[in-house]
């Protein structure tokens, strides 16, 4: 039996597919969706039951170490790592890796702070059952699947045989996506589980520069962890992978973001949600998706859930007075 196992949690992100909630200054992880609870703060409460509050440790850049105090005022200043400048997930989780100090041996969950899901007892299954993986074979990096529910064209996709990841794909095209999705290829959730020796091999054998570079963290290349450790890891025959089975949502946009609030009955009687931000912003979105931005005394009206995402960073950009 391997140490007792812990949950380190990614919080950040630029904070821009979900204007006028999110912003870089309140990424999505920060912002009061359900109950007044953020999404970090969820992502919390359903860990709980599997992992002691004690044993969850939160990554996010320096800047943003207040927002995860606001979301999680119990948690100990230790259990906060501090990246000194954003560098994508690989080099977020070398650091992790390296300064929580935790036994060789103890299984590590990696989560991310902004995704939901419907079913937290399966959520729960599907993470025990990946830190299972890891203690009848130690070397492995785990990665958890979801069953694809439509051709998404904006997520990576994870292919396998059985349990073994052969490759994968990131962001294919439609055509593409929809042949992985008939090879029972999954979406990639961003989620794993492995022991902390493991990672700290395959960071070493397929990263050996940005660990060699924590020092100087600024100078470290950003790379997200997929194609700096599990692709060629993949490759190496070192990944496997399990399903997430349990009403899995990033909250990416405006769209599945609707349909998260309207699943946990955020919507009154005529479909509209109403959700009032910190900075004082009030979005008033109807069952069309049209919506009323309102602060102070200016209104912006748009149908959020139909528009792009360049449509989104242009109406943010010019709110925030850019061209």
């Amino acid at each position: 039996m391997s140490a007792r196992p812990y949950a380190v949690i990614l919080a950040g992100g630029g904070g821009t597919r979900l204007w006028p909630l999110s912003s870089p200054e309140r990424p999505k992880p920060f912002i009061p969706l359900v109950g007044g609870k953020t999404l970090l703060a969820n992502t919390v409460d359903r860990l709980l039951p599997l992992i002691p509050y004690e044993d969850i440790y939160v990554l996010a850049v320096a800047s943003q170490a207040a927002l995860v105090r606001e979301s999680l005022p119990s948690l100990p200043a230790d259990q906060i790592v501090a990246e000194p400048i954003g560098r994508n997930t690989g080099p977020a989780l070398a650091l992790a890796a390296a300064r929580i100090d935790r036994p060789a041996d103890a299984p590590m969950l990696v989560l991310p702070a902004d995704h939901a899901v419907l079913d937290a007892a399966a959520w729960r299954s599907a993470l025990a059952a990946a830190i299972d993986i890891t203690e009848r074979e130690p070397a492995a990096l785990v990665t958890l699947g979801v069953t694809p529910t439509r051709v998404a064209t904006g997520f990576g996709y994870i292919v396998a045989d059985g349990e073994r990841v052969t490759r994968f794909t990131e962001k294919p095209d439609a055509e593409t996506a929809q042949a992985l999705i008939a090879a029972g290829a999954r979406w990639n959730a961003g989620t794993f589980a492995w022991r902390r020796a493991a990672l700290m091999s395959g960071l070493q054998r397929f990263a050996a520069s940005t660990l060699a570079g924590l020092e100087t963290y600024e100078t470290v290349a950003p790379a997200p962890i997929d194609t700096l450790l599990m692709e060629p890891a993949a490759a190496a025959g070192l990944v496997r992978t399990l399903p997430l089975d349990c009403g899995w949502s990033d909250v990416g946009n405006w769209r599945e973001l609707r349909a998260y609030l309207l699943a946990n009955g955020a919507a009154d009687p005529h479909g509209s949600i109403t959700i009032t931000t910190p900075s004082g912003k009030e979005v008033i979105i109807d069952a069309s998706g049209a919506a009323q931005i309102t602060r102070g005394g200016s209104v912006i009206r748009m149908n959020l859930v139909d528009a792009s995402d360049a449509e989104i960073r242009a109406a943010a950009a010019a709110e925030r007075g850019e061209r």
